[in-house]
């Protein structure tokens, strides 16, 4: 049956740098798409009829960003989308008017390694719809090239939509290599984290646990999934959340575990679950630089892997989907018109809606929005923890202000951690406690200097002082206490030091004196001598050692360990595991 010809205005979704969330007209009009002389050779014309809201949608509404990928002007949102062909260009033979068709939303070129070797999810000069300053698809009527729109049948267009998301879990099931009867871990129960569930679930992993914080996730991926073991993460360290997380697996250590929030200590418990030779998959996307547990992954020969997009999965995503192997329905819960879409997302953005897909349809191009949240949407839209963790900092001045109190606690808390750990010995400190506070100081570095000016400035260049300042603090301290136990003396007193440097300030500011003394010192080098003669050994390896340092052959920390001069052996076999 052909559809009816288009009659209403193209309308979109837009956001802006400035956070605004409208519905205005945009191409192709209305007009060319009745013409159909806006297509270009390979070409087709869609009516969309219906769309899901992914997660990236909401942040570069609220952040602007995502990571470089910068909201620069008026945008136009959506990237997981199915429809109908409403026109062909003459150059396209494989689709025809009135085709059902599910979008893969890029457009590639066909020319770098990536494009020629088949995992154009790399390509480098890769147009991805919604992605700025590409628009996107919540539109209601758009070209595409039509290599990139897939036969869907008589599946839903709500299943259509859902395929993008299908699609992120499939590229990881097929990369992380899951086989039947592997216990495996998924951590996370958003959206992307659902669809893995069901993959895995379809694949015949077993058991299964899925892990989140909150419990109406939870209960919903037992709905969906009812074999599934779920288990709520509590506030523990990345070891202690691991012990608990086998627990739930009855003793087993997962042999996979498909990470799909991105969050680090998510990532840092996942190494610490899966069993010797295990794997870590991480689908999720999260901040710019995390921290993990580098030695439990060495020593226990852990894969730690990562997904960017998908490749060649729509045609596999549509026959799981046809021959009901993956159902997908039950996770559209809300559903709008396009022109409610400011309703949408407002919807999708608030955690308590419970909303977890939302879609926007269209029959007879009445563009509804039958608005279903994908995967990241759920993830995200707990703005209230996950906006501070992860890398998409907002432009609002007041939130960045917010973040960096924040970390200015988890800084303070860090410091006085790492000073404790300090007095084990040098070694700990300068690779222990001087990169944790810099990395610390840093995150303080990167948050106020969103607040601009002066502030974020002053605070890198203190940032990059810190390990230096306790580096050289805590070997001046470990030197000094060499000299004085080689001489059998005490430290001088706090009194004994005030009272060097106020003389010491008196010399410099009385020129004379200080050249008085100057002259007594060279009427003393008999003296000078004669005291050089009775240093000891302590102080002969003290005076090699800065010196060592000053000629750059190895540095204070590495001596001090070759003489074991204070008694430092190297962290023992436990702190490694």
């Amino acid at each position: 049956m052909l559809p009816p010809a288009p009659s209403k205005a193209n309308i979109g979704v837009f956001t802006n740098p400035a956070h605004k969330l409208w519905i205005n007209e945009t191409g192709p009009t209305v007009e060319d798409v009745q013409k159909g002389e806006s297509l270009k050779p390979g070409e087709v014309t869609i009516a969309i009829k219906s769309t899901g809201i992914c997660g990236s949608d909401v942040h570069f509404w609220h952040a602007g960003c995502i990571g470089p990928m910068i909201v620069e002007g008026d945008h136009i949102l959506g990237h997981e989308s199915a429809g109908q062909v409403i026109a062909v260009h003459p150059s396209v033979t494989h689709l025809k008017v009135g085709d059902r068709v599910a979008i893969e939303p890029n457009i590639i070129c066909n020319e770098c390694e990536p494009c020629l070797t088949g995992r154009y999810n790399g390509c480098e000069k890769v147009l991805f719809l919604s992605t700025p300053p590409v628009p996107g698809l919540l539109r209601r009527y758009v070209n595409h090239p039509a290599i990139w729109c897939h036969k869907i049948g008589n599946m839903s267009y709500e299943d259509g939509a859902m395929l993008e998301p299908l699609s992120v879990a499939l590229a990881g099931m097929q990369r992380c290599g899951v086989k039947l009867g592997d216990p495996v871990l998924v951590c996370g129960a958003g959206p992307i984290g659902l669809i893995t569930l069901l993959c895995c679930q379809a694949a015949g992993a077993c058991p299964l646990v899925i892990t989140d914080i909150d419990e109406g996730r939870l209960k919903f991926a037992k709905e969906i999934c009812p074999s599934v073991i779920t288990h709520k993460v509590e506030r523990l360290s990345a070891e202690e959340s691991a012990k608990k997380i086998v627990e739930s697996f009855g003793g087993i250590e997962p042999a996979i575990a498909l990470e799909c929030t991105g969050v680090e200590s998510s990532i840092a418990a996942a190494v610490w679950a899966v069993k010797f030779g295990g794997k870590v998959f991480v689908i999720g996307v999260g901040k710019n630089e995390i921290n993990f547990p580098f030695m439990r992954a060495s020593t226990r020969e852990v894969d730690l892997q990562f997904q960017y997009r998908y490749s060649n999965t729509w045609p596999r995503a549509i026959r799981l989907v046809e021959n009901g192997v993956i159902d997908l329905t039950k996770l559209v819960t809300h559903r709008f018109k396009l022109e409610d879409a400011i309703e949408a997302f407002n919807t999708a953005a608030d955690p308590k809606t419970g909303a977890i897909k939302k879609h926007r349809s269209c029959p007879t191009c009445c563009t509804t929005m039958s608005s279903a949240l994908t995967r990241p949407m759920l993830r995200q839209s707990r703005a209230g923890f996950r906006m501070a963790a992860r890398r998409f900092e907002s432009t609002n001045t007041q939130k960045a202000a917010e973040t960096a109190k924040d970390q200015a606690a988890k800084a303070s808390k860090a410091a006085s951690e790492y000073a404790a750990k300090a007095q084990q010995g040098l070694s700990r400190v300068t690779s222990s406690a001087g990169p944790a506070i810099a990395g610390a100081a840093k995150g303080i570095a990167n948050s106020l200097g969103k607040v601009g000016g002066r502030t974020g400035r002053l605070i890198a260049f203190v940032e990059k002082q810190i390990p230096t300042f306790i580096y050289y603090s805590k070997v001046g301290s470990e030197l000094a206490k060499i000299v004085f136990r080689g001489q059998n003396m005490s430290p001088p007193s706090l009194a004994t030091f005030q009272s060097y440097w106020q003389n010491a300030l008196k010399q410099i500011q009385n020129p004379s004196a200080l050249l008085q003394t100057a002259s007594k010192f060279t009427q003393q080098q008999s003296s000078l001598i004669q005291q050089a003669r009775n240093i000891n050994r302590a102080q002969l390896v003290t005076g090699g050692v800065l010196l060592a340092e000053c000629l750059g052959f190895f540095t204070v920390g590495e001596m001090i360990g070759r003489f074991k001069i204070i008694g430092y052996h190297g962290d023992s076999h436990a702190a490694h595991h």
